[in-house]
């Protein structure tokens, strides 16, 4: 990597003669004839560490100091002064200069100062990316999907996370919207500061307008004080409305004020408060319909759809059951106190073939209650709710009684793969046995046998 060095000052003999001593030295020099246009040449980026004279007219040093700190942290400033000036450059010192040479200088100590001051900012460069990388692993981390429709949306939230724009979360109960909600503001500037959550559908239309607004003392009945609302909490951050689907429309109306202007008042008040925050929504009602039917604002819809995540449903996407039962399963059995070392084919097959219409809540209750349940440390069909259980009765493989264990086995890897279409992936998964373990298997019986992967 080759680091830029600016060079701020008056004395032009002093700055070319700096940046071509440094510029032996493989770095990459810009030269300033005073702070005015040292800061002009910051603001344009690409700056690594800044050398400045301490005394010059206009712009001093000790303002371009104060305008890297503030304006680009973590750039080293050099800070060069005459004799006279050493408690200055010592003040400069105790403002965040990285540190200071008096004039005439020693071209070796510069130069070893630069090498020095360069490999703290290169660590911290390398602290930050790792940082960043961490955070968006645990941005991500209770979200579970490894398919092609779950990487689709962790793409989309990665991209809109760092904007300000509304995002619009859609799918059925149970996908994982809220989730999704709190991933973007994980992995957004806003991280550090708030994320309000409002469940729209438990409220009604008077108490969500309060929830969301605030009152004043003597708003209404019950009124006895003065409340901040849900999007004056949020202030700075992030507020999630989910099941905006279910909100009346005068409470629609005012959401729109806010996220067309910024402001409100609280009910029953004649203040009208600013405020800066990130709207995500979230809904499983079909909204362009509900428009249709006069039920939901067209421009609000608008408002809030800048960024439009869809969710599958879990039917949808059964490439991620196996990450989500494992997960489950560990979760639960660590909870309740138990060793849970597997689950047994039967239970896997049903978990497979169920359609989840509840979706991953439904299937992590489901995984709940098997742990609950079972008295060893297999999972098996009989643990499972019998809604679930009876749900693969169409695809319950015999084997006939006497037959050697070989040959029981091909029946039981075969009638699989066939049930499951020729999916090898899938059948492995439900066998519990590797992709290699299946295709050696196939091999022994007379050849290859077709199918997808």
């Amino acid at each position: 990597m080759q680091y830029t060095i600016l060079i701020i000052d008056d004395e032009k003999n002093i700055r070319e003669g700096l940046g071509a001593a440094l510029e032996m030295e493989g770095y990459k020099i810009a030269l300033a004839p005073d702070g005015k246009a040292g800061l002009e040449r910051i603001m344009q980026g690409d700056i690594d560490l800044v050398i400045t004279d301490l005394r010059m007219p206009q712009v001093s040093g000790e303002q371009v100091l104060a305008k890297v700190a503030a304006e680009t942290p973590g750039v080293p400033v050099i800070v060069l002064t005459g004799h006279g000036s050493i408690d200055t450059a010592v003040d400069a010192m105790r403002n965040g200069a990285y540190d200071f040479l008096t004039k005439p200088l020693n071209l070796d100590q510069l130069i070893l100062i630069v090498k020095r001051a360069l490999q703290g900012r290169e660590l911290a460069l390398k602290h930050k990316e790792l940082q960043e990388e961490l955070n968006n692993r645990k941005s991500f981390e209770s979200i579970i999907g490894k398919s092609a429709e779950m990487q689709k949306i962790f793409e989309i939230v990665r991209k809109a996370a760092n904007s300000k724009a509304s995002v619009l979360i859609t799918g059925e109960s149970g996908v994982g919207k809220e989730l999704i909600a709190n991933a973007l503001h994980n992995l957004s500037p806003r991280r550090d500061n708030s994320l309000i959550k409002v469940h729209c559908a438990a409220l009604s239309e008077n108490l969500l307008e309060s929830e969301l607004f605030g009152h004043e003392k003597g708003a209404f009945t019950g009124a006895s004080a003065r409340k901040r609302g849900r999007f004056e909490l949020a202030n700075g951050g992030t507020i999630f409305l989910d099941e905006i689907g279910e909100i009346d429309q005068n409470v629609q109306i005012k959401i729109l004020r806010v996220l067309q202007d910024k402001r409100f008042e609280r009910v029953g008040g004649e203040e009208t408060l600013e405020v800066d925050v990130r709207v995500i929504a979230a809904t499983n009602r079909d909204l362009e319909r509900e428009i249709t039917e006069g039920r939901f604002r067209e421009d609000l819809y608008y408002r809030l759809n800048v960024v439009h995540i869809h969710v599958p449903p879990l039917r949808e996407r059964r490439d991620d059951i196996p990450l989500l039962i494992t997960a489950f399963l560990q979760e639960f059995a660590k909870e309740n106190g138990k060793v849970i070392e597997g689950i047994d084919t039967r239970a896997r097959s049903a978990l497979y073939k169920f359609d989840w219409p509840g979706n991953i809540r439904q299937l992590r209750n489901c995984l709940e209650s098997a742990v609950v349940m079972c008295s060893g440390p297999v999972i098996k069909l009989e643990d499972l709710p019998p809604t679930i259980a009876g749900s693969t009765s169409a695809d319950i493989i015999e084997v006939p009684a006497g037959i050697p264990m070989s040959e029981s086995e091909k029946i039981l890897i075969l009638q699989n793969l066939a049930i499951n279409k020729g999916n090898k992936t899938k059948t492995a998964d439900i066998l519990g046995i590797g992709r290699k373990t299946l295709h050696r298997k196939l091999d022994e019986y007379a050849g290859k046998t077709g199918g997808s992967d």
